[in-house]
């Protein structure tokens, strides 16, 4: 099977992202726990996971699409990669907004707040717009 040729950024990316959700998990959030900060950072480091969560389903969901539209090329190999990129972010988003309004529980504990609605729609909306400027594969 051939494989499809993912940029270095978007590597980067993903991994970054996996980074940062472990430093917050493992080290952020204690370190807030145990400081008087302000406010807006005990929100960043509840919202994070939900910012990152957006961010891999979309990364992971786009590669999973284009690597179909490459093994099965013949039946469809006439979608567009914008169609690509808009299934994905699409799919991404019932899953992300879904578990955020807690119509299922995949992801775990799980717990309304609209700062995590607005961080989840925000890696969303970037990591569409990033893919779309910069592309996703070479």
């Amino acid at each position: 099977m051939k494989e499809i040729l993912i940029k270095k950024y978007v590597i980067y990316l993903f991994g970054g992202s996996i980074f940062i959700f472990l430093l917050n998990k493992l080290y952020f959030r204690s370190w807030i726990f145990k400081n008087d900060v302000p406010e807006f950072l005990h929100i960043l480091s509840f919202s994070i996971p939900n910012l990152i969560e957006a961010i891999i389903a979309t990364l992971i969901l786009t590669g999973i699409l284009l690597q179909v539209r490459e093994h099965f090329n013949k039946k469809f190999g006439f979608i567009k990669t914008l169609h690509i990129h808009l299934i994905a972010l699409g799919l991404a988003t019932v899953y992300v907004i879904s578990q955020e309004l807690k119509f299922h529980n995949l992801g775990g504990n799980n717990v309304y707040d609209l700062n995590d609605l607005v961080a989840s729609i925000t890696g969303l909306i970037g990591t569409f717009v990033i893919i779309r400027m910069f592309g996703f594969t070479r």
